[in-house]
């Protein structure tokens, strides 16, 4: 047999010990009770017909009531005189006294009646324990004796040595009453009870002493030997489920530690299906779960009871049935038990926790439907309707079946219910949704509106929060362009009046008559320098104008690539280590055609070197490669920058806006924006990448 198997059999054992220790205890306890500080006549309820039986002896035997004894306390009152003449008509021609005499007669039939009639039921059962208990009384004054012992007194010849024969004997007088007083009448003559108490309060009250005993019958004795089986099984069925319950506790302590395996993962498994149940509905299951197996567990698997019983083939099979249930709901308890255990430990704060419940959600679903009191009233109105309506259509069907209407109103409860639910559900997403657009109006800051389910209303709000969010990205770019368009406009100034005062300063040097000749043609140069300078500034803007309202045309050809980017790098002088940059270019050695217009892209290649030339760290190495990938030309530009780039990469693609944000270097700011807008316009990607210092470029074009 494999380990697998041992262990689920271990675990089956486990189960069977832990239900049976459970029900030993809990049904032992349970039927303890009828014996802990009890005596056997307690536990066996033969002190229950000890009284009834006393009071039946007292009423036929010891001090009986004879009809002419109570016809002679009949009192007819003038109420009942006032109530007989409103009863019938005729008595208004009666008298007072054929009215009494009237009242008598009837009372009186009805005593006889009762007294011949109706206490024969009693007799019989009288005369059934008369012949089932033993009594020896003698009445106080008159010595007359009242006893079923005529024979057994001969045999013993005297009634002391007869009672101490018998299993049990109350005896008179006693410590506690005295003599057996007779001085009321038993609970059953309460039909007649006035003129019968009348009777009996004016005779004086009988005592008698004496004993009245349980004899030592077959009947008794066997039921007392079944009471002392009856108690030793009891006892045994709590020691055993002890016993059982102790190896239970001892095997789990031995074996949990290792946590492993099938039964290991099916725990884990069980435990955090278990932690996915909202809190309150865990609560409501422990409660009933434990109630369950309170009630279940009270009664014996094995009833003592059903020891004797013939049909055995009918008993294993109640029993191995009752065994199943019992273990299937111990286990259920016990692992409800540990996993509260498991979860009392875990981090999660009850407040969390709570959150979660089914009545913190139900609060929350009341909360929102009554957001706006319209609403919530209306569908509070609604309920009621249908709650109205279900009641009468219970009604109804209950009228015509002459049935009770309670299998038709628990179906109805819970259609309102759930009716309920979903209209405060849905009134809440209406005044979620109102207090959203409200708060959006008024220019507040609003979050989406939780969407749950598939209804209208959820559908109108994940609208809605599709509309919202179109709206905030919205004013994030009017905001960013108006940011942009700032910048902008500083940048341009900027940077058109630099060479511009340059320009104006010389000029005015110039005008000196007495300036010497080599400084009036260094001034010449630069003036001619900043004039050109700024001539390429208003020509990129223009470009760059250009390019962004798409007005350019483009005379496109098939073009080398590899040739191009061969060509741009020579004109810049990048591979003779300009600027202190050694260049790594990595071109195929076959042709990459794509159908471009030449000119511009030689701008986009030569803008980019141009970038990495004027913003690359001296010293450091950049890199240009040309491959194909999946029908497309790529281009990629790679170098290290010399300045801080920040976070906001895309903002490079701005037009003036440059890595140094100083802007102490002779670029525009327009060469990224020139050569996307390029790019874009042959249909083509340009990417931007900034991984640290590391800048990265690529360009891709479809091929021809």
């Amino acid at each position: 047999m494999g380990t697998r198997w041992r262990n689920r059999l271990a675990a089956i054992a486990a189960v069977l010990f832990l239900t049976i220790g459970v029900n030993g205890v809990l049904a032992g306890l349970t039927d303890i009770g009828r014996y802990a500080g009890k005596s056997f006549i307690e536990a066996s309820g033969i002190d229950r017909d000890l009284g009834w039986f006393i009071q039946l002896l007292s009423f036929y035997e010891l001090a009986p009531i004879t009809f002419e004894e109570v016809k002679r306390h009949i009192r007819i009152s003038r109420d009942d005189i006032e109530w007989y003449k409103r009863a019938y008509d005729e008595a208004r021609q009666m008298s007072d006294e054929e009215i009494r005499r009237a009242i008598t007669a009837e009372r009186e039939e009805n005593l006889r009646r009762y007294l011949e009639e109706e206490l024969d039921i009693y007799r019989s059962e009288f005369n059934r324990l008369r012949e089932r208990y033993a009594f020896y009384l003698v009445e106080t004054g008159t010595g007359q004796i009242h006893t079923n012992l005529e024979r057994e007194l001969e045999a013993y010849g005297d009634a002391s040595k007869a009672a101490e024969d018998m299993l049990f004997v109350l005896r008179y007088p006693d410590r506690v009453d005295g003599r057996l007083s007779i001085y009321q009448l038993p609970d059953f003559m309460s039909v007649v009870r006035e003129d019968l108490a009348r009777a009996a309060d004016a005779r004086p009250t009988k005592q008698f002493a004496g004993w009245i005993g349980v004899p030592k019958s077959d009947a008794f004795m066997a039921q007392y030997e079944d009471y002392q089986r009856h108690r030793w099984y009891t006892f045994g069925m709590i020691g055993a489920g002890a016993v059982l319950l102790v190896l239970t506790a001892v095997a789990w302590s031995r074996l949990a530690p290792s946590g492993s395996g099938l039964a290991g993962d099916a725990l884990s498994g069980a435990h955090t299906f278990w932690r996915n149940i909202p809190m309150d509905v865990r609560a409501v299951l422990l409660l009933l779960t434990g109630i369950a197996a309170f009630n279940l567990h009270k009664e014996a698997i094995l009833p003592y009871d059903r020891l004797f019983t013939h049909d055995l083939a009918l008993l294993i099979v109640d029993t191995v049935y009752k065994l199943a249930v019992l273990s299937v709901l111990t286990t259920a308890l016990a692992l409800q038990l540990r996993f509260t255990h498991l979860s009392l430990k875990e981090p999660e704060p009850f407040a969390a926790a709570w959150r979660k419940s089914i009545l913190v959600r139900l609060y929350g679903v009341i909360r929102d439907a009554f957001l706006s009191l319209r609403v919530g009233v209306q569908a509070a109105l609604l309920f009621i309707v249908v709650f109205v309506l279900g009641f009468a259509m219970c009604a109804v069907l209950a009228t015509i079946t002459h049935e009770s209407p309670l299998p038709w109103l628990l179906p109805v409860v819970a259609v309102a219910a759930a009716v309920l639910f979903y209209v405060l559900r849905q009134a809440g997403f209406l005044n979620r949704l109102l207090a959203a657009a409200r708060d959006h109006a008024a220019g507040r800051a609003v979050g989406d509106v939780p969407v749950k389910g598939r209804s209208v209303m959820a559908e109108l709000a994940g609208h809605w929060n599709r509309m919202r969010q179109s709206a905030e990205a919205s004013r994030a770019n009017e905001a960013k362009s108006e940011r942009l368009k700032t910048e902008l406009i500083t940048n341009v100034s900027h940077d058109l009046r630099t060479p511009l005062t340059s320009v104006i300063s010389y000029v005015e040097l110039l005008k000196n008559p007495d300036l010497p000749e080599e400084e009036r043609a260094s001034y010449i140069s630069i003036i001619d320098q900043k004039s050109k300078r700024l001539k390429a500034l208003i020509d990129d803007l223009f470009e760059a104008t250009k390019m962004a309202s798409g007005s350019v045309e483009l005379n496109r050809e098939r073009v080398d690539l590899v040739q191009l980017i061969e060509q741009a790098l020579a004109e810049s002088g990048a591979k003779d280590g300009a600027a202190g940059i050694e260049f790594r270019v990595k071109l195929p050695k076959y042709p990459v055609i794509a159908f471009v217009d030449g000119q511009k892209m030689w701008r986009v290649f030569d803008n980019l070197i141009s970038n990495i030339i004027r913003y690359s760290l001296e010293g450091t190495r950049a890199y240009i490669a040309l491959e194909r990938a999946d029908g497309k030309a790529e281009i990629a530009f790679k170098n290290v920058a010399k300045y801080e780039l920040g976070d906001n990469v895309d903002e490079l693609l701005e037009r003036f806006k440059r890595g140094d944000a100083s802007r102490h270097t002779e670029g525009s700011g327009l060469g990224l924006a020139i050569a996307k807008s390029i790019v874009d316009l042959h249909g083509g990607t340009f990417e931007l990448e900034v991984d640290g210092d590391l800048f990265k470029v690529k360009v891709l074009l479809p091929e021809a």
